[in-house]
């Protein structure tokens, strides 16, 4: 269950970070839809049914009809043939089938259903079928072959001509006796034929009555009939259709997008969780900020001259001041007397960033912004630079300046105490590392290191090459300050591997490490400026 939560989370993770792709995606998928909908109208559809004959008991039992079996037969070549022949113009077996569906809701009933481009051609198709669907099962359910049925009928009328034939002469014979003498040689001669006449007469009745009875034993006791005739074609509205296909695009665009994008992320190394950024560098996270990334030299100076970080932000902040300059760490160094009797301490503290991380460069100049407006005198410095930052680097053209009260920006280290007489306590210095091949120049001395890093925006190696390469000249990476934490972060990696194991997992993300400093002093322990 837990390994379910944690893909379950990283999936989520990975979804919203591409809300865009996603979005792009809905709207291909609805764009889909509607193209289908236009491209190919649907078509009028029009309804008959058949009913079809019962059928005859045997040795008592009901028998039991095969519905797939007479759907089979109603969408055979002796229905459609016949069918697709009586409509204008005439369709083949094959063309029938592409327009008429048939089922069977009852097991004595057959529905038919046509599509067509047109009312009328499909109206016509739903009727065809459904009357040449009873001529093929009356003619099916006869007993007499249809050349056996034919021989009967012709057999039957000539014996109805012969009969009206011998119904002449009789007429005939009898008008001739009326006018003769009973007695007469001629007389008896005409009385014996008329009774030959009448013998005959009486002979033929028989006969086609047998015809006819023979006839009649070979139908079928019932025959299917049309239950319902073609009703009116009509066809499902633009609008209506439309949006269903939309709504099926959107799922099937959105569902590919999320299932290319989970597979991929399967393949990314960065890490995003805060856990993992420490384990990663053997060091604490000690604040965690949202960035706010200017995009030119002007946006950086703005930065520095109105940052106002939310409270949360500033939380963390004074909390990452607390930690570097309180808890001790050696970042302080005698700077000499003020001339009021009291000696203070200038304090350094250097934030190391990788190359292509605009969110982790920001949080150098935001936490020297936060220092200086919380009251410390602080220098921003240009160290080590890289052409990613070429933006921010242009901001420190103009070389020392006050860009805000208590907040120098100047393009070279210093010590505590410039050339001009300002009075700095707290020195940020900038140093961006290329995260393909770190290096780091000396920082400076009794500097204390930490690293700003965005969510997903290194990978593990990246994160310990530049962790060794500041070890290489003598300064251990101190903490860590995370930019931009992912939304589904619970973690807060103020505990390393080892140190979790001993610890019952937090439910909520923290901002940073709880510190308390003496009575009286301010966010991080150092005098503030007389405002």
């Amino acid at each position: 269950m837990a390994e379910q939560s944690v893909d379950l989370r990283s999936t989520l993770s990975v979804l919203r970070r591409h809300r865009l792709v996603l979005a792009i995606a809905a709207l291909i998928g609805i764009a889909a839809g509607v193209s289908f909908v236009v491209l190919r109208p649907p078509q009028y559809a029009s309804y008959s049914q058949v009913l079809l004959p019962q059928l005859k008991s045997t040795d008592g039992q009901t028998p039991v009809r095969d519905v797939q079996t007479e759907i089979r037969i109603a969408t055979s070549d002796g229905v459609f043939g016949p069918a697709g022949q009586t409509v204008k113009p005439p369709l083949s077996v094959q063309a029938m089938a592409r327009h008429v569906h048939v089922s069977a809701p009852a097991s004595d009933v057959i529905a038919i259903q046509a599509r067509a481009s047109t009312p009328e051609l499909a109206k016509a198709l739903a009727e065809a079928v459904a009357n040449a669907e009873v001529d093929y099962v009356t003619k099916a359910a006869s007993s007499l072959s249809g050349a056996e049925t034919a021989a009967l009928a012709q057999r039957r009328q000539g014996l109805e001509d012969t009969q009206a034939t011998v119904g002449d002469e009789i007429k005939k014979t009898q008008g001739r006796i009326d006018g003769e003498s009973p007695t007469s040689a001629q007389g008896q001669k005409d009385a014996a034929v008329l009774a030959q006449l009448t013998a005959q007469q009486a002979s033929l009745a028989i006969e086609i009555d047998t015809l006819k009875t023979k006839e009649a034993s070979g139908q079928p006791d019932s025959t299917a009939s049309i239950l319902s005739h073609a009703s009116p074609a009509k066809r499902p509205g633009l609008v209506s259709r439309s949006i269903g296909f939309s709504l099926f695009g959107v799922l099937v665009a959105v569902g590919l997008a999320a299932m290319i994008l989970t597979l991929r992320s399967r393949r990314d190394r960065k890490l995003r969780y805060r856990d993992e950024i420490a384990d990663a560098l053997g060091s604490p996270v000690i604040a965690s900020v949202r960035s706010r990334v200017p995009r030119a030299a002007a946006g950086w100076a703005s930065l520095l001259e109105d940052y106002t970080p939310g409270t949360v932000d500033a939380w963390a902040l004074r909390q990452a001041l607390h930690q570097l300059v309180l808890d001790g760490s050696p970042v302080g160094r005698p700077h000499g007397d003020r001339g009021d009797g009291a000696e203070h301490t200038a304090m350094s503290i250097t934030v190391i960033t990788l190359s292509d991380d605009p969110r982790g460069l920001a949080m150098g100049p935001q936490l020297a912004a936060y220092a200086a407006s919380s009251g410390i005198p602080t220098a921003l410095v240009a160290g080590q630079r890289h052409e990613s930052a070429a933006s921010l680097w242009a901001a420190f053209s103009q070389g020392r300046s006050e860009v805000r009260p208590g907040l120098l920006v100047d393009a070279h280290p210093r010590d505590g105490h410039d050339r001009d007489g300002h009075d700095v306590d707290l020195t940020v210095v900038l140093a961006v590392v290329d995260r393909r091949k770190p290096e780091l120049t000396e920082l400076p001395e009794s500097s204390v290191a930490i690293l700003a890093v965005s969510s997903g925006s290194a990978t593990a190696e990246e994160l310990a090459l530049t962790a060794v390469t500041a070890d290489d000249v003598g300064s251990r990476i101190a903490g860590i300050i995370v930019a931009d934490p992912d939304d589904l972060d619970r973690t807060t990696g103020r505990l390393l591997q080892h140190e979790r194991s001993q610890q019952i997992a937090l439910p909520t993300r923290l901002t940073g490490v709880p510190s308390t400093g003496p009575t009286g002093t301010n966010v991080a322990g150092l005098r503030r400026r007389p405002r």
